[in-house]
């Protein structure tokens, strides 16, 4: 009977360059891909803010998604690679 040693398992790695383009592309829909609950989160926020119909918190809020993708997508990189 051989007895092979433990094979760590990693689970892959996100992409920040993809994180960065699903949310500037589909805004708070693509920080889906980055975080969950900040992506309901932003959903949620994003019918308020659009129906405000005010363009500068709505290109806030778009630059906020972008930002909060990419330090979503570096922190769980981070978490994966310890």
């Amino acid at each position: 009977m051989d007895i092979q040693p433990e094979q760590k398992i990693t689970l892959p790695l996100k992409s920040v360059a993809g994180a960065l383009l699903f949310c500037v592309f589909l805004g708070p829909v693509g920080l889906l891909y980055a975080s969950s609950l900040g992506g309901i989160v932003m959903i949620a926020l994003g019918f308020i803010v659009v129906c405000s119909k005010y363009m500068v918190p709505i290109v806030m809020m778009w630059l906020v998604t972008c930002i909060w993708g990419v330090l979503a997508v570096n922190r769980y990189n981070k978490r994966i690679a310890r």
